[in-house]
């Protein structure tokens, strides 16, 4: 194309020279040739809209599946995270002694205030909407809102599937309108046993509003719908509790004409079209499970399958002040086994038809221009006929420097792509080293990070043998117990090497900074009694919260008194001093040993990994420690102290300690 355009440039060129020097009678007319390049220009630009229109759909078909795929498994994880955290609270509760000594005695005030009490303080410290306690009949004995206007106390809920279910041995979890306050829930029981006899039901309810609340992608509405098909979670409030359905291929003859749900039943469903059947109308009825909501289905007025196989629906919605209003959605559903539901996204299409006609409107937009292109071309190709005997001698010449120009540019062409090949290749050499330095230094971390805990695990298996070999069996279970603490913290020291590439979740957490104390004193003995050393710790640190993950915080603590100690080897009685300081929000810890000091190209790279001034290790213990406390929005420093030694100062968030419940006896 290069070539050609310096072949089109060229004859330009000398067209108008050679015009200057001649004056034409006449100018060629317009013949046939020119209406049949029109006929094809226009038949071009048929073609190329229908290709344009189809490939931009396709694209922005495929763009809107992938973005409603990800928002959907987005949403079930969340929706699962959900529901996780609480499925195991009324297999706790069910053991819970409270509970269980009101069952045998419901009519005792003493045991029934106590167990009012205990499931209140349960419900506001998991965050759980209600829990109460249900006897063999169903009747409500305690409840979390027990001192609130609608308390649940003395209700009866036999007639729930999750009472019956639970009743019989089995947990269950259950979706319904709450039978007093009229609120959306989702339902989690467990029996409560005494002596392999089941005594009664512990049920939690859980909102699930707030999932709702949370979205607000206003081109992508997201349904949950039970084992029914009953949408029950919506990001529109109109579509709660009813059915997404199509208009069906049977006949008239068929009771359930029009009103067939898309394929969403739970696998254990009965085969057959499924449909919501009188008979599963008339349970749902009699479990009050959504009220008295009609169950009318969605106004769905068609549905198609693409080639790719995902379902297209064109929905008739009225919003909530009754304008109606068509679109049309991309359907992606995702069964929830466990939880006995399905989730479902219905991602608007109205986006799709702009992009199609944005799509056309450049491409039509370029293609007339290369139209126009080709018609002035054309013009000037027949005013460049009128002149060939005058620029045939030209023409010839200006051929041969066209072949001559086009060579150059394949020859270079060529070089430019060898290039191209050769970079590509450059880009995947560095790419793999990359990651074979990761591998290295994750490799390496790991290395220096599990050797203090070994290096203990030794020291306290020693002890024990020589403590077992005396008969002291007492001291040698203590030494077996600090062996299984430090294999725990073993395996979480490998957690703490990934903040190379993330930060953890955990680092919220509220840790006393005495049990840190006792964790790090317990890697750190073996080496001290090598040593004969001393860590003078500050008092009262029983006192003081901070808020991080003890099992990281230790970690660093350990790295940086380790190397305090290695500072001072070959002194008689090393010690450390520990210093302790506290703002309002914020606790500061100095670390100071005896040693010889920090150099100033120390002090510049002490943070760097694998920077190191000993003969051994491999310097990342400081790097890891840095990267460790910057995640837990604290500040790690190093210094020299003025007395001399050097001087490690940590600065964390301060926590305080929640509250204890106060429960009456």
């Amino acid at each position: 194309m290069r070539a050609a355009a310096i072949s089109i440039a060229t004859a330009r060129s000398h067209n108008l020279i050679l015009m200057r020097h001649s004056t034409p009678d006449t100018l060629p007319a317009g013949s046939s040739g020119q209406r049949i390049t029109l006929l094809l220009l226009l038949l071009g630009m048929v073609l190329l809209a229908y290709g344009l229109s189809s490939w931009a759909r396709n694209q922005a078909m495929e763009q809107a599946r992938t973005r409603a795929d990800a928002n959907l498994s987005r949403y079930m994880l969340n929706l699962q995270h959900q529901l996780d955290r609480y499925k195991d609270l009324p297999r706790l509760l069910a053991n819970q002694e409270q509970l269980v000594q009101l069952l045998q005695s419901p009519d005792d005030p003493v045991r029934v205030k106590r167990a009012n009490r205990y499931l209140s303080w349960a419900n506001d410290t998991m965050g759980a909407t209600d829990s109460y306690l249900l006897d063999t009949d169903g009747i409500t004995r305690a409840a979390s809102n027990w001192n609130q206007p609608h308390s649940f106390i003395g209700n009866d809920y036999s007639f729930r599937p999750y009472f019956q279910q639970a009743a019989e041995g089995a947990a269950s979890r259950y979706f319904a309108l709450g039978n007093t306050s009229g609120v959306r829930g989702y339902f989690f029981s467990y029996p409560v046993r005494l002596a392999d006899q089941i005594i009664g039901v512990v049920v939690v309810k859980v909102d699930l509003e707030d999932i709702e609340a949370d979205w607000s992608d206003p081109l992508l509405d997201i349904l949950v719908m039970d084992e029914d098909g009953v949408i029950f979670i919506s990001t529109r409030a109109h579509w709660r509790f009813r059915t997404l359905t199509y208009p069906s291929p049977v006949g008239p003859g068929n009771p359930y004409y029009g009103n067939h749900v898309i394929a969403l039943q739970a696998a254990s469903r009965p085969a057959g079209p499924p449909h919501l059947t009188p008979e599963y109308i008339r349970q749902l009825v009699a479990s009050r499970r959504y009220g008295d909501a009609p169950l009318l289905p969605l106004d769905i007025i068609r549905h198609q399958s693409t080639p790719a196989g995902d379902i297209l629906l064109t929905l008739n919605d009225s919003d909530a002040n009754g304008n109606d209003s068509q679109g049309r959605y991309l359907l992606l559903s995702r069964l929830m086994p466990d939880a006995g539901m399905r989730v479902a996204v219905l991602s608007n299409l109205r986006p799709l038809q702009t992009r199609i006609w944005q799509t056309l409107a450049i491409g039509l937009t370029l293609y007339l221009a290369l139209a126009a292109l080709v018609l002035f071309l054309q013009a000037r190709h027949r005013l460049k006929q009128h002149f060939d005997a005058q620029l045939q001698q030209a023409h010839e010449a200006l051929e041969q420097r066209v072949i001559q120009r086009t060579e150059e540019l394949t020859l270079s062409n060529r070089r430019l792509q060898q290039e191209i090949s050769q970079h590509r290749q450059t880009q995947k050499e560095l790419i793999q080293a990359a990651k074979l330095a990761v591998l290295g230094q994750l490799s390496a971390g790991i290395n220096h990070e599990l050797n203090q805990p070994l290096t203990a695990i030794r020291h306290y298996a020693d002890n024990g043998r020589k403590l077992l070999a005396r008969n002291k069996t007492e001291a040698v279970d203590t030494n077996l117990g600090e062996i299984t603490g430090l294999a725990e913290r073993m395996a979480r020291i490998l957690q703490p090497l990934k903040e190379f590439a993330r930060h953890s979740g955990e680092a919220n957490a509220v840790v006393n900074l005495q049990r840190v104390r006792q964790g790090v004193m317990a890697i750190l003995v073996g080496q001290l009694e090598k040593q004969q050393a001393r860590i003078n710790w500050p008092d009262g640190l029983e006192q003081y919260h901070v808020r991080a993950d003890i099992g990281r915080l230790e970690q660093v603590l350990v790295n940086l008194l380790s190397n305090g100690l290695q500072a001072m080897a070959g002194q008689a009685r090393p010690v450390i001093d520990i210093g302790l300081s506290c703002t309002t929000d914020r606790v500061t810890l100095t670390l100071h040993d005896q040693g010889p000091g920090l150099s100033p190209e120390a002090l510049e790279h002490i943070f760097e990994p694998f920077y190191t001034t000993k003969d051994t290790g491999l310097g990342l213990g400081l790097s890891i420690s840095q990267r460790i406390v910057d995640s837990l929005e604290g500040e790690l420093q190093a210094g020299n102290h003025p007395k001399g030694g050097a001087v490690f100062t940590l600065t964390l968030k301060r926590g305080r300690p929640a509250p204890q419940p106060e429960i009456t006896q």
